[in-house]
């Protein structure tokens, strides 16, 4: 799409902002596919209700395993660590997320707070941001301060329109030092992206500091790339029949990284090594908002 080449990355053609269409709502055959569809969605519907009505209640990981494996499909969900191979179990097991971490991820789908949560296999309220959370994931927005999000604000916050004020869905993090006791998440791109790449990270305000964390980074790879969700291109409504009638295989894989202290540029790397490329500094969370702008309305002009 020559149009929109001016959101591509110079070096390697990669545009990280580019939607892809949902199968079922393809403008040539949408209406049909959402009728063919429909009965596969009526069916499942009410077991999700009542399935994630009891995981807001109970925060139990086996009913979100049940709603994100069975009824959404991702039944394929792979975990692995730098260095460690699939057959050690044990030592897998002990890099998974826990409390006193800090772990820088990739932002790719409305879903990932939920995936995370299933991951780390903890009690955690998933409607909430409250104290009573055992994990919390953490945005930053442009000037560098860090936002709150529980899972079902983190999917919400994924169909805003605009990036630039987190203030509107997030609680502001004053001082990281109270969330020495959780599972902490940071989504350092600030916003979505097709997972094809790696944002420039957001200079953090300076008053962050991390010391006293395990520092970690979690790369994320979805399958099929059509979940993730770079800009609200559907609605709410629009992704949630997606998620429960789409019957192609899909899958999510994580790799984690250890690191001895905050350091971006080793950061950066694990997500790089795991063909994740490195975006340039002019593809961030400003350039993003005019690619929106633009998108929904082609007379806008581009810069």
């Amino acid at each position: 799409m020559e149009k929109f080449s001016s959101w591509r990355d110079k070096g390697t053609g990669i545009s990280p902002f580019m939607p892809q269409k949902l199968p079922t709502f393809q403008k040539n055959n949408s209406l049909l596919s959402v009728a063919s569809k429909s009965p596969i969605f009526l069916i499942k519907l009410p077991f999700f209700i009542i399935t994630y009505l009891i995981y807001t209640i109970t925060g139990f990981a086996f009913i979100l395993k049940f709603i994100l494996t069975i009824l959404f499909g991702f039944n394929r969900i792979d975990f692995g660590v730098d260095g460690i191979k699939k057959s050690q179990i044990d030592k897998l097991t002990s890099y998974k997320p826990k409390k006193g971490d800090l772990i820088v991820t990739n932002y790719i789908t409305p879903l990932d707070g939920y995936f995370l949560f299933l991951l780390s296999g903890t009690f955690s309220s998933s409607s909430s941001s409250s104290s009573s959370s055992q994990i919390v994931i953490l945005i930053p927005n442009e000037s560098g301060d860090l936002y709150q999000y529980s899972p079902l604000g983190l999917f919400n916050h994924s169909f805003t329109y605009s990036n630039s004020n987190s203030s509107s869905s997030g609680k502001l993090v004053e001082d990281v030092s109270k969330l020495q006791n959780k599972i902490v998440f940071l989504f350092l791109e600030g916003t979505l992206s097709n997972n094809k790449s790696i944002l420039p990270f957001i200079k953090l305000n300076s008053k962050y500091s991390f010391d006293d964390f395990n520092i970690k980074s979690l790369v994320v790879k979805l399958i099929p790339n059509y979940f993730t969700l770079p800009i609200p291109h559907v609605s709410k409504l629009q992704y949630f029949f997606e998620l429960l009638t789409n019957l192609s295989q899909k899958s999510v894989r994580y790799k984690m990284y250890k690191f001895d202290e905050f350091d971006i540029a080793k950061i950066r790397n694990s997500f790089e090594l795991n063909s994740l490329t490195s975006m340039s500094q002019d593809l961030n969370i400003d350039s993003k908002n005019k690619f929106i702008d633009y998108y929904f309305d082609h007379s806008i002009k581009k810069n």
